[in-house]
């Protein structure tokens, strides 16, 4: 069964918020955070993830509620590595983008609770105003679409002279997608494309970079 947005957030705010506390909020903090005034709509999506088996309740207490299959912030999972992403010029995709190349071990507060994720590596440097530069591993939600202005890895479909996978923000308007580096060198351009051109296939949630 799919999440609803809604329950996307509240899952993801109750593990953040397990992360930093080591005890889950109340249903209050929950509204709060995800901006629901109502306690009884709070309730109700908790139930349906309940029913999804993503969390467990106890409503006797006013912190009665545990994420199923959470191992905490000092546990690490293993994500696959597909290889590389470009933060600059597209490269071309892999023949085969399912078979990982090496399993990366992630700690798991820098993981979302929900969707299956992938390590991919950077190469340039068009990206270092958001943090992000050559050599660093990025973490990937794997999704078909993703908000506006959110760093997004996606593969430019056509036309055949700049096909290939990059990394950017992503920004949508209308028919058009914007993918915007962020770096103010001007040899890093923003491709402008129709939305048909253009395919994403996840979500930036997380980088890791190694220190020498």
């Amino acid at each position: 069964m799919t999440l609803r947005p809604r329950q996307q957030r509240i899952l993801e705010y109750i593990e953040s918020y397990l992360g930093e506390n080591d005890y889950p909020p109340t249903i209050r903090e929950i509204g709060a955070a995800a901006d629901i005034s109502s306690t009884s709509v709070v309730n109700y999506n908790l139930e349906k993830l309940e029913a999804m088996g993503y969390i467990e309740r106890n409503r006797e207490v006013s912190r009665g509620l545990r994420l199923v299959g959470y191992a905490g912030k000092h546990k690490a999972r293993e994500v696959p590595l597909y290889g590389y992403i470009a933060a600059g010029d597209p490269i071309p995709v892999l023949d085969d983008p399912t078979s990982a190349i090496n399993n990366i071990a992630v700690p798991s507060d820098m993981l979302p609770r929900t969707g299956e994720t992938f390590a991919l590596e950077v190469k340039g440097h068009s990206m270092i105003d958001a943090l992000v530069d050559d050599g660093d591993i990025v973490i990937v939600r794997s999704q078909p679409k993703v908000e506006t202005g959110e760093m997004a890895v996606a593969e430019i479909l056509d036309p055949p002279e700049e096909a290939g996978a990059t990394l950017k923000r992503f920004y949508l308007q209308g028919n058009q997608v914007e993918l915007r580096p962020a770096n103010p060198d001007p040899s890093y351009r923003s491709f402008w494309l129709h939305s048909s051109q253009v395919r994403v296939h996840g979500k930036v949630v997380s980088v890791l970079r190694k220190f020498e």
